[in-house]
């Protein structure tokens, strides 16, 4: 398994933040590459919501489920997938926020991405190439999420 976890600490209270981050429907805040998300089960936040993101970039829609959600502190999605689709060396197999408090009513955010790797080259990808890719676009989520908060755009470590 590979995974990689970057963290920000946003200068707000927990329950703030994680109603940001726990608003699927309006996720876009916090991930520009998603121009669009639809909520496609009848409840709209909690473990087992499903909803489809269409990405900026390719025009791809992918589907997802809350796999975890413990307010105000953790929340995992996972792509949604067709138990007879093909398998890649490597699939991603969830991100995951964790949600601390921090002093001075600040919150520290763990953002994590998930994969599973297949055979040799799977394994390699995971190691070599899967962990910067997923890095840039965890840090990318993390500065978004930042400046929903007044934070001018920082490194997220």
């Amino acid at each position: 398994m590979a995974s990689v976890t970057v963290s920000l600490v946003i200068p707000a209270p927990r329950d703030e933040v994680w109603a940001v981050i726990s608003d699927v429907a309006n996720a876009r805040r916090w991930n520009a590459s998603w121009t669009r998300i639809e909520i496609i089960t009848e409840q709209t936040q909690g473990k087992g919501t499903r909803f489809r993101t269409h990405n900026r970039e390719t025009d791809d829609t992918f589907e997802f489920e809350i796999s975890e959600w413990t307010a105000p502190e953790y929340i995992a999605f996972a792509p949604m997938r067709d138990p007879e689709e093909r398998r890649y060396d490597i699939s991603l197999d969830w991100h995951a926020f964790r949600l601390a408090p921090e002093e001075g009513g600040k919150t520290r955010v763990d953002l994590t991405a998930s994969a599973s790797t297949r055979g040799i080259r799977g394994r390699f990808v995971g190691m070599v190439f899967w962990p910067g890719h997923q890095r840039a676009g965890l840090t990318q989520a993390l500065r978004s999420l930042g400046e929903v908060f007044g934070m001018e755009a920082e490194e997220a470590t």
